[in-house]
């Protein structure tokens, strides 16, 4: 065993170094998220009993509920029971989104990209380089948790104690470290980054959406979630740490799984075998279009599918949000059937505009990881035998980015038929199909200029690209959480999220929408020239 890890320490040194940029925003956001959360429930709390009893019975209905998670049944609530309800299940999905490519990057990217061979090839362990990958997922996750820590204890919760922010921080620090570990198994299983990222990407959403069914309807089958494994825990109320136990045991059975799959796996070879493809290439894959979609269509595929799984999903929670107002005994004594039917419509058309900025997150994630590509097979040497053929920059680079769009266009249209036609089906008074419009009139557009973002970036600063996803993720999380933190009303007009936040309530405002056009028209030909001035790697 110690043979197989010798020079750990030095891949460790190394990973840490170039890794640093990267942890270091990831940190800074958790931690921002954290005290934040924490700061506005307490100050909302501590406002007055009315406004709590408001913030619990908002949490509770189903809409939110798929969204955050179940709120714990307790007979009173107060702040540190409330900001666990709320924070487990995002906190829980932004660190995977840190981890699980920080681990297969560390791991399968360093052999895709032929470091690994070369590094290999002194006197360095077969094992080495996962020892090192899982070393590091350690000291960030136990930076990250004594950071949670601290920033519970200085906020002081109502409710809390030193015991529940260390047990919650505890907790988390173990999703880091399960999630890791999936992601360091499937760096194994594999044989390059692109697969063991989709797989992952897929792990975590089947877990999202099983917790998501599960504490709606059946919360005693919320088990069969990971992340439900943490809701489990009861943070604040009673702290079971048998849940934490089994998420713990699961991590460590993983990470000893991929580690004896990399000491007896040949260097680039991965136990999950890829079908042998045909001796000779098709001639319609002579095109650049062409070739892309031969490459990408199965990340498109899945992107398609968990999309209308997802909207399908959050859809046929709306029939539940629709009659919370006739459920309320008082709403039923003050308004006619008419006024509740049109109060419910508008609950609901609130919350569909709440997961538009979702859908429109997931299909500028699917669009930006195909126009990213042309960096990244750039970087690997891929495009150096396509430029020395026929097709020019231009060609090359328009290909990328305008597969990249029409995902993202496709993969949003998918979330958005989904979610409204399966809706329609459990509502009793289903939704004119004008809103629908509205919600294509405002998300499109939305999409292709958060792409066209990334698109410029891939071509005039690729290596400031990363910050895309900063400036992505800091949008969607003020949009969501501004009326739960009590935040201005204006706090997310610094990308489209903000500028959509009305729709479908109301239509788009124009203004708007001719600059999301027009900025998008812009960054698509920036991003154009930039790449033809690049060099061939960069």
């Amino acid at each position: 065993m110690r043979h197989s890890n010798r020079n750990a320490g030095y891949l460790l040194r190394a990973n840490l170094k170039q890794n640093l940029k990267f942890s270091l925003i990831w940190l800074v956001i958790l931690i921002m998220m954290i005290a934040s959360g924490a700061g506005k429930l307490e100050a909302a709390f501590a406002g007055g009993a009315s406004g709590s009893k408001e913030i619990v019975k908002m949490l509770r209905a189903p809409g939110m509920a798929a969204m955050f998670g179940a709120m714990p049944k307790v007979d009173t609530y107060n702040t540190a029971i409330v900001f666990a309800g709320v924070m487990v299940v995002f906190m829980i999905i932004l660190q995977a989104l840190w981890v699980m490519p920080l681990m297969i990057r560390n791991t399968r990217g360093q052999e895709e990209s032929g470091l690994l061979e070369m590094v290999r090839a002194r006197n360095v362990g077969r094992t080495a380089a996962i020892t090192a990958a899982s070393l590091e997922l350690l000291i960030d996750s136990a930076i990250m948790g004594i950071l949670y820590f601290v920033s519970l204890a200085a906020v002081n919760m109502g409710g809390t104690d030193l015991y529940g922010d260390f047990l919650f921080s505890l907790g988390m620090v173990i999703a880091n470290l399960l999630f890791g570990a999936i992601a360091l198994l499937f760096a194994q299983l594999t044989n390059n980054t692109r697969t063991a990222n989709m797989l992952s990407y897929m792990v975590l959403t089947a877990a999202y959406l099983v917790r998501l069914v599960t504490d709606i309807q059946h919360q005693n089958l919320t088990w069969l979630s990971p992340i439900g494994w943490f809701e489990k825990a009861n943070f604040y109320t009673d702290n079971n740490v048998w849940a934490l136990g089994l998420a713990l045991l699961v991590s460590i059975l993983l990470a000893v799984s991929a580690t004896m799959i990399a000491r007896n796996r040949d260097l680039g070879a991965g136990i999950i075998a890829e079908r042998t493809g045909r001796a000779k290439a098709a001639g319609w894959l002579r095109s650049i279009p062409a070739l892309l979609w031969r490459t990408e269509r199965g990340l498109f595929a899945g992107w398609l599918i968990g999309a209308v799984v997802f909207g399908g999903v959050m859809g046929s929670v709306l029939g539940g949000v629709g009659d919370i107002l006739k459920t309320n005994p008082l709403y039923r004594k003050i308004l006619d059937v008419g006024q509740i039917n049109a109060a419910n419509q508008t609950m609901v058309l609130s919350f569909l505009g709440m997961y538009l900025g979702i859908f429109v997150a997931l299909a500028v994630t699917a669009g930006v990881q195909v126009a990213f590509r042309l960096k990244r097979d750039d970087n690997l040497g891929y495009l150096s035998v396509i430029h020395a053929e026929k097709p020019t920059r231009t060609t090359i680079s328009v290909s990328y980015y305008c597969f990249g769009l029409l995902a993202g266009v496709f993969v949003l249209s998918a979330g958005l038929l989904a979610s409204f036609f399966t809706g329609n089906t459990v509502l009793s008074h289903p939704l004119p199909l004008k809103y629908l419009g509205r919600l294509f009139a405002a998300s499109v557009p939305a999409v292709i200029s958060f792409i066209a973002l990334g698109i410029a970036l891939v071509g005039l600063w690729p290596r400031l690209s990363s910050l895309f996803w900063l400036y992505m993720g800091a949008g969607l999380i003020v949009q969501i959480f501004r009326g739960l933190f009590d935040l201005p009303k204006h706090a997310g007009n610094f990308t489209p999220f903000g500028w959509i936040a009305n729709v479908p309530v109301e239509n788009v405002d124009q203004t708007w929408l001719i600059v999301m056009v027009v900025s998008a028209i812009v960054l698509f030909i920036l991003g154009i020239a930039g790449y033809r001035r690049q060099d061939l790697s960069l």
